[in-house]
């Protein structure tokens, strides 16, 4: 059976609110999935009319996510070519960072075409028809942005589309793996915190396509410094455990200097050292509470959070908790 989620009701020609859509239409008999997906954007002033190409299934499965002045749409679009065009005369003009993560991507429009390898991206209008194909395993990303917001950070607004984007350009990397860690996260609770993601989108997504030198500048104090202390932050979540985990590692596995990584935590107010000490014993404090946790041995806790000396471990969470891990425990049993 499919499964649509979506926000409440959407008129055509207006933009859904700020939330979070979906079409999982994989469960569906394959002839009715075209049905579906034309159903699922028509409500948003959109019209695909969608061809088979009789090389493999049709596949669909598309999660739409609206911010402020941004939509995300990602997940899996494969097996026929997908046509589409305006249903409404609403004059917003909108374009497109298409991003191609796996598999192959045919784009075409106003008589030109281009080829995305893995990992490529390119720039297309939403005001113009959009012809696409996707070659299994058909997963993408698609940023949507209102031009007229997007275009003034472009050092050529007039003539960026259809350009590839080559896989493995830096700014192109890290808003990918930005948009990763913000589904993860899921961090678009506060209006205030929206907001601040949503600059560094613009920021990322211009310094990738073709940015100003003001607009630059600007990236790299902001959204460019954003999205390289997520991603460094996310390392040293899936490595908290490792003793060995130090700065200059992280400096080599993200291609950058220890010297620059310290200073984005110095941006934060606090330091790498300290940075990481604070999510080891948040991660030791985690256990520690946890009753699936209770006949584990702190010893064994400390060093799973990544201490290998045990004296500083118990000197560091007093200091931090005010208290001693066995009796941070015995407080959780009681409580």
């Amino acid at each position: 059976m499919h499964n649509v989620t979506r926000s409440p009701s959407l008129v055509p020609g207006t933009q859904p609110p700020v939330g979070m859509l979906r079409l999982a239409a994989n469960d569906a008999p394959e002839h009715v999935r075209p049905d579906l997906l034309r159903e699922f954007f028509q409500r948003l002033g959109v019209r695909y009319d969608v061809m088979a190409t009789g090389r493999e299934p049709i596949a669909i499965d598309l999660t739409l996510r609206r911010l402020p002045g941004l939509q995300l749409s990602s997940g899996t679009l494969r097996g026929a070519r997908y046509l589409r065009t305006r249903e409404t005369t609403d004059p917003t003009e909108d374009v497109g960072l298409v991003v191609n993560p796996r598999g192959s991507m045919l784009v075409r429009q106003c008589g030109r075409e281009i080829e995305l390898g893995e990992g490529d991206a390119t720039l297309v209008s939403f005001t113009e028809t959009l012809d696409t194909a996707h070659r299994a395993p058909g997963d993408m990303l698609v940023l949507r942005f209102p031009r007229p917001q997007l275009a003034p950070r472009l050092s050529d607004a007039r003539d960026c589309t259809l350009r590839r984007i080559p896989h493995g350009t830096p700014a192109l990397s890290l808003l990918t793996d930005y948009v990763d860690i913000i589904e993860q996260e899921q961090a678009v609770a506060s209006d205030d915190l929206q907001q601040f993601i949503v600059s560094h989108f613009y920021d990322l997504a211009a310094v990738a396509i073709g940015a100003t030198r003001d607009a630059a500048d600007m990236a790299q104090g902001r959204g460019l410094r954003a999205a390289r202390l997520h991603a460094i932050k996310q390392d040293v979540a899936s490595n908290l455990g490792r003793p060995d985990l130090s700065v200059t590692a992280l400096a080599l596995r993200h291609g950058c200097t220890s010297r620059f990584i310290q200073r984005l935590f110095e941006s934060e107010g606090t330091s790498f050292t300290d940075y990481v000490l604070t999510q080891r014993l948040a991660c030791a404090h985690r256990i520690l509470t946890d009753r699936r946790h209770a006949s584990e041995k702190i010893s064994a806790i400390a060093l799973d959070a990544g201490f290998g000396d045990l004296s500083y471990f118990n000197r560091a969470f007093r200091q931090r908790y005010g208290d001693t891990p066995s009796a941070i425990r015995m407080l959780a049993r009681q409580a």
